[in-house]
């Protein structure tokens, strides 16, 4: 199993000109395959248990601290609640700026509520974008999408601590990715660190969020139960 794997699932991307429901359930469909990728990746790093469950339970609904939020990947248990989540993001079509600011403040939203109730939860952000989308620079916008929304995004990542402030990500990662377009294609796709901008390894990805989890839980450390 791997991400790539859910782009091959959510099938061959629609055109721009396709009608919004069409779009609409295609971008829900590759969230749900990469949500249940992004689970199969935690559990082979140890974390257990981790939802969405191959085959059964998917995203999971918590109690936050501004009412109840649905959640695409989680790890938790019964003494601590909450201890990682991953909300998957995507915007898969052209004009790819136009709902850019709305899904920023979405997972600011997110964050708070989940942060309020869970201050040492390990949240992230899993945001996808077409490769297209790294392609529309102009003599009037010198930089493409994918680049303004990675260095947007960056402001609301790197919650170091459990004092920090509630709206900012532990860590948000961008997905750029060569849509299947038709059924016979090879997916693509490439990892950048929205803080740092670097791009970095699938393997590196997962490890760096247990990392994080491990900094943040020094007493249930997933290292230890390997």
């Amino acid at each position: 199993m791997s991400l790539a794997d859910a782009i091959v699932a959510a099938g061959p991307i629609p055109p721009d000109t396709a009608p919004r429901a069409t779009k609409k359930r295609y971008s829900e469909l590759l969230s749900k395959h990469l949500a249940y990728e992004l689970a199969a990746e935690l559990r082979e790093v140890g974390f257990d248990p981790v939802y969405p469950q191959p085959g059964g339970a998917g995203e999971r609904t918590f109690q936050g601290g501004l009412g109840p939020k649905r959640v695409d990947v989680t790890h938790s248990d019964e003494q601590h609640g909450l201890l990682l989540a991953i909300s998957v993001k995507s915007i898969n079509f052209a004009p790819f700026g136009k709902n850019l600011k709305n899904r920023f403040a979405d997972l600011c939203t997110e964050a708070v509520t989940l942060h309020m109730r869970f201050p040492y939860a390990v949240v992230c952000a899993f945001f996808a974008f077409p490769v297209t989308s790294s392609q529309d620079g102009s003599e009037g916008r010198r930089i493409s999408t994918f680049v303004r929304a990675t260095r947007l995004l960056a402001t609301i990542s790197g919650r170091s601590q459990h004092t920090d402030p509630a709206e900012k990500y532990e860590n948000i990662t961008m997905m750029l990715y060569e849509p299947m377009m038709c059924p016979t294609a090879s997916p693509w796709l490439k990892l950048v660190d929205a803080e740092t901008e670097e791009e970095v390894t699938v393997s590196d990805y997962f490890a760096r969020l247990r990392k994080i989890y491990d900094q943040r839980n020094p007493h249930t450390r997933i290292a230890d139960v390997d």
